[in-house]
């Protein structure tokens, strides 16, 4: 007798390609071994679970074609193997709150990387189940032309009881992004909290044999301030016409950790944790309005995690929260919350402070905002089409038309060029939209118009500053990359590009001055040019193609063109001396 599914079977495979990360997958079938641990063993009081628990994911093959991983874990095993296919998208998991299941489609995730799954379980004390799940078998039109045969008894399972998984049959391109190193990677940011727990065990074997065990993040390692608060109950207010203040308290307080490194980059974002797993960055939850993402959330040396428990539940594609009472109300207290820790963040940094040479911060700011309004203009006649259109000539200097704002120049033509020339701006520029134009900053910006892009026209407006990035040259130290272990020359924090002045590479490329102030050298410029057009560059190419876009030749010899314009724009400031700019 055949099993059927309950839900359109074109809609799996729709689901799993929200997939996008390969590694995100290994995590639906780890996160579903905790889960048969938690409701059968977890003690929340010791933090530890009341026997040993072993996790363990093997990828084995050299090529695509003899690809396998398997996730074994000796859990408590799959109690009911029909509702594995029909009950998909409703979880019998999602009203325990301690165990993270929500969708029943985890499983199924397979389908965004390979072709076959087989599912082998036991429960104690019975015998073993197989199944197998083929992704073929739900290309149908009709919820009754899909028929998975019922499981069959095996005999080959290594404990008394748990779960294999099995997947082979990967696609090619897939497969590329399967290694050990950075599956450990993702499973200790992913289960972060939840490796601290006492009898657990997580390891990762690679094809070469090599057995890595995933450990939780430690951040005792690394100096900084410490910022720890909970959230206990939510002050609300109910009632249309007489507001009445309510106190709603939590069965679970919310737990924020922040710490603020010193000297060191970490590249590890505070994130939302829920139920012991990662959702995603803060930064990135487009449903929390924060009004500081970028110097909080965003900042290259704050770190931490806010932990939901089960107050919220995550989207399906889980980078992003329902919207509904509870996270409503956690993030207006989120949002009073952050001006006392943007306090505590510029506190805890003041011993970076850093005296800049402001001129030189100007001037390169003016530059970056011109050749970025060019830059944009040309990435919209170049890649862009639809609803905007492209650079045209008119009558009067050159027209265009956004995307977004407000006022813009439709035909190309200015029928008053000296009324609200450079004034009545719109938005256009920042990041906050896709439509947006320029990557970087955390506001929206201005909005380019004709007479700003072309200097030499006799309409020019008011000179505006603003290319989505501020440019800072710091007199600490420079950061180490924790990856690398090597001193970063500049790194983007926020919408701010710090370059650090006390690299070796930047000193050797100045020289004192007859003043006794620093000079600008040629080799100078060339480097300050090149290291902002990496960072500007990869937020441009980020956000245009919603990530970053596959190799070409074409990225690189427009990053090249960029750097040549933008040494040739400050090459009036070659060997002057930083005293001669103001």
């Amino acid at each position: 007798m055949a099993i059927h599914p309950k839900i359109s079977p074109r809609i799996i495979n729709s689901i799993a390609t929200l997939y996008n990360d390969v590694n995100r997958i290994f995590m639906e079938y780890i996160d579903n071994a905790i889960d048969s641990a938690d409701q059968n063993w977890f003690d929340e009081s010791s933090n530890a679970y009341s026997q040993p628990i072993e996790i363990v994911v093997h990828i084995k093959g050299r090529g695509h074609k003899d690809a396998e991983v398997t996730v074994t874990d000796n859990c408590f095993g799959i109690t009911n193997f029909t509702k594995v296919v029909e009950s998909i998208g409703d979880s019998d998991k999602k009203a325990q709150g301690f165990t993270n299941g929500q969708f029943g489609f985890g499983i199924y995730s397979f389908m965004a990387a390979c072709s076959d799954l087989e599912l082998i379980s036991k429960e104690v004390g019975k015998s073993a189940q197989h199944l197998p799940l083929n992704r073929e078998q739900f290309d149908k039109k009709a919820v009754e032309d899909v028929r998975i045969p019922n499981p069959k008894e095996t005999k080959h399972f290594p404990h008394s009881s748990g779960t294999q998984i099995n997947l082979h049959g990967f696609d090619k391109d897939v497969w590329r992004n399967v290694n050990g190193k950075s599956l450990k990677e993702e499973v200790e940011k992913h289960f972060e909290l939840i490796l601290r727990r006492g009898n657990l065990t997580v390891k990762i074997l690679d094809q070469s044999g090599e057995e890595m065990l995933c450990v939780p993040f430690d951040y005792n390692n690394f100096e900084g301030e410490v910022y720890e608060d909970y959230i206990e109950h939510f002050d609300l207010e109910s009632g249309r016409s007489h507001k009445v203040k309510e106190i709603w308290k939590l069965n679970n307080p919310v737990h924020i950790f922040l710490k603020m490194t010193k000297g060191i980059v970490l590249n590890k974002p505070p994130v939302f944790v829920s139920k012991g797993r990662r959702i995603c960055e803060i930064k990135d939850v487009k449903s929390f309005k924060s009004k500081h993402k970028s110097d909080i959330w965003g900042h290259a040396s704050v770190t931490g995690f806010i932990d939901l428990k089960d107050l919220l539940g995550p989207t399906i594609a889980r980078n992003d929260f329902k919207s509904d009472k509870n996270s409503r109300a956690l993030f207006a207290e989120l949002v009073e919350l952050e001006e006392l820790i943007i306090d505590y963040v510029k506190r805890s940094n003041e011993h970076a402070d850093e005296k800049h040479y402001q001129q030189l911060e100007d001037t390169l700011n003016k530059a970056l905002s011109k050749l970025a309004r060019v830059d944009a203009m040309k990435f919209r006649t170049t890649y862009l089409s639809g609803g905007d259109k492209n650079l045209s000539g008119g009558s009067i200097g050159t027209g265009y038309e956004e995307g977004s704002g407000d006022r813009d120049f439709g035909d190309g033509e200015i029928e008053n060029p000296g009324e609200g020339v450079g004034e009545d701006e719109g938005e256009g520029l920042g990041t906050k939209e896709i439509g947006r134009d320029l990557p970087g900053g955390s506001t929206e910006g201005d909005q380019a118009k004709n007479e700003e892009l072309f200097a030499d026209s006799e309409f020019k407006g008011k000179e505006r500053k603003k290319s989505g990035f501020n440019i800072h040259i710091s007199d600490a130290e420079p950061q180490i990359d924790v990856e690398t272990q090597k001193q970063l020359r500049s790194l983007l924090s926020g919408d701010q590009i710090v370059i650090f002045k006390k690299h070796p590479d930047f000193q050797k490329r100045v020289r004192p001055g007859r003043q006794g102030d620093s000079k600008i050298t040629h080799r100078l410029l060339a480097y300050i040019s090149g290291e902002i057009t990496v960072h500007y560059k990869d937020q441009f190419y980020n956000k245009h193609e919603n990530g970053q876009p596959e190799y070409n030749k074409n990225m690189f010899v427009g990053m090249a063109e960029f750097i040549y314009q933008l040494e040739e724009m400050l090459s009036p400031l070659d060997n002057k001396n930083l005293s001669e700019l103001s």
